[in-house]
């Protein structure tokens, strides 16, 4: 069914939409990070973090030694509480605001150019690649339709 939407209002209903894709792209691609993780403590899969307009400084904790119960497999472990958006200093993703999903663990870097045998190198440009080519298709359906 046809929405009518008075022309005063399609750029404010425009903007709606974007800002829930925004919203969508930016939880996808936290979740993503979080349960494609590389895990043997856990530590990196909770450093995950979603800043707006600066990167953040989370630390989930001191480093707890390795136990190497994951080690050997080739996907780490799901946890339901790896999950979670966790949102510095804002409410609601909005249009014309940088939003970067980072880890700023030391070891972070190594581990997304494949250290562990639980994740490829390049397993964090996929998924980035991956969001950027959804927010395309999905901007153009939202023009195509409003």
């Amino acid at each position: 069914m046809a929405r009518n939407i008075p022309l005063s209002q399609i750029g404010d209903y425009i903007e709606q939409r974007m800002e829930q894709l925004l919203r969508v792209v930016v939880l996808d691609v936290d979740t993503r990070c979080k349960m494609e993780s590389p895990v043997d403590t856990g530590r990196f899969r909770m450093s995950w973090q979603v800043g707006e307009n600066a990167t953040g400084f989370y630390d989930a904790g001191p480093q707890q030694p390795a136990t190497g119960a994951f080690k050997d497999q080739s996907k780490p472990p799901k946890s339901p509480e790896a999950t979670g958006l966790r949102k510095m200093n804002f409410e609601k993703e909005k249009l014309g605001n940088v939003y970067s999903v980072h880890n700023n663990l030391p070891y972070a870097e190594p581990l997304a150019n494949g250290t562990s045998n639980q994740a490829p190198a390049g397993w964090v440009q996929l998924i980035a690649k991956d969001a950027q080519s959804y927010a395309i298709a999905q901007a153009a359906k939202i023009g195509r339709e409003s």
